[in-house]
């Protein structure tokens, strides 16, 4: 009954009458809400709700209770719950806490203070990006971002996705990457694209790896980018790598590199931008403290020299990552020099005269399932927070994490 009823109001509607099924359901999926009742026959409504919470806190729980039991609610209330309703449940009461408790969470969103926004640090280099991202926005331009692992290209469509002129419409990402562990003919690749394209319509399609596209994809990506009208149904698509122009030049075909190459922009990396780490380091500090209930004064100087001397392969992400764990690892006021060891390892600091490692020549699904495992493992199996870790959102860590199997 309580299906028919949402669905009538345009919800997707999973149910189960155990709560080992799901367990597994929330596993599979990034639900956006869950109904419980307080008392089930497996379990009590109440242990299942700090686990939810606990496996991914931004699912919405509104328990259901037919006994009016106030310490009941006052417990599930206590344990996360954003609301209650009592049975026999009325449909108009129901819907109205579903519309609150959405409410109540995008306010929530909007007033958190640390997200995960495009970072403006000192410097002419970041400020021009900045300036150039915004024009993008403004012009509903399609665009080709070049840089690094980690140095915030997905920051920077969503950036341009939140200024731009897209607003109700949709963000749809393709990582060119995964299907290559697919086994895809040529129809079906071209199958993805058009049903992406569609989903898109309107909004910001962005194709991250564009070099790990096969050539019908490209052939089929060339024709969307030079044949769509500038009407309400345009779809801006932004594309990266980390190739270099040159690269591309030589993995594209030309017709689609010769499109591509008419807007671009490098993202710089972080090796050597003292001012720039530091301001990093001081903005990822303010949304540790947030984010882990922490009241961490700064990070010591001599901590602040290493910082400054390695080399960041892993760009801002790692950085991001690294003041995360220097947060966990820390119980003094400030992140100090005696857990350098604990934060870096046994590995030598990539410095100037040091040799460079080349990460890139690991598989990228071992090196995403281990990146994918230490985030939850930082973030104690906290979903969002891992997701908030890897700088991805909740969806595609759930579609990762049952891509590469990971348990923790």
């Amino acid at each position: 009954m309580l299906k028919s009823w949402l669905v009538k109001n345009n919800y997707n509607v999973e149910t189960t009458s155990s709560a080992q099924e799901a367990k597994q359901m929330v596993k599979d999926f990034p639900f956006d809400l869950i109904l419980s009742d307080i008392r089930m026959p497996d379990v009590d409504g109440i242990s299942f709700l700090n686990w939810a919470k606990k496996y991914d806190s931004d699912i919405i729980v509104i328990m259901m209770t037919g006994y009016a039991e106030i310490e009941s609610v006052v417990e599930s209330m206590k344990s996360g719950a954003t609301d209650y309703i009592t049975k026999p449940i009325d449909p108009e009461i129901l819907f109205s806490k579903i519309k609150e408790a959405f409410q109540i969470q995008e306010n929530n969103n909007k007033n958190n203070q640390y997200p995960n926004d495009f970072l403006i640090p000192p410097g002419n280099e970041y400020k021009q990006l900045h300036e150039q991202l915004h024009l993008i926005a403004e012009n509903n331009d399609h665009l080709l971002i070049i840089g690094d692992r980690g140095t915030g290209k997905y920051s920077s469509v969503k950036f341009i996705f939140e200024k731009g002129i897209h607003r109700s419409k949709p963000l749809v990402i393709l990582d060119a990457s995964d299907l290559i562990t697919m086994q895809y003919n040529s129809n079906d690749y071209e199958s993805i694209l058009i049903e992406k394209i569609k989903v898109a319509k309107g909004g910001l399609f962005y194709i991250r790896d564009i070099d790990k596209l096969n050539i019908f994809l490209q052939n089929e990506l060339l024709t969307v980018l030079t044949k769509q009208s500038r009407d309400e149904n345009f779809t801006q698509i932004i594309i990266s790598s980390q190739q270099s122009l040159e690269e591309l030049r030589q993995t594209l075909i030309p017709k689609l590199y010769s499109v591509l190459q008419k807007k671009v922009i490098i993202l710089p990396s972080l090796k050597g931008k003292s001012e720039q780490i530091l301001s990093f380091s001081k903005h990822f500090l303010n949304f540790a403290n947030f984010a882990l209930n922490k009241h961490l004064k700064g990070i010591d100087s001599e901590m602040q020299k290493e910082f400054i001397s390695y080399n960041w392969p892993g760009n801002i992400q790692e950085l991001k990552n690294t003041i995360l764990k220097s947060a966990l690892l820390t119980e003094g006021d400030y992140i100090t020099i005696d857990i350098v060891e604990d934060i870096f390892g046994n590995i030598k600091y990539e410095r100037e005269e040091t040799k460079t490692i080349n990460i890139n020549s690991l598989r990228k699904e071992n090196y995403e399932k281990e990146k994918i495992y230490q985030a939850l493992t930082l973030a104690k199996g906290n979903k969002t927070m891992a997701a908030s870790i890897l700088n991805i959102d909740r969806k595609t860590l759930y579609n990762k994490i049952k891509l590469y199997s990971v348990t923790m």
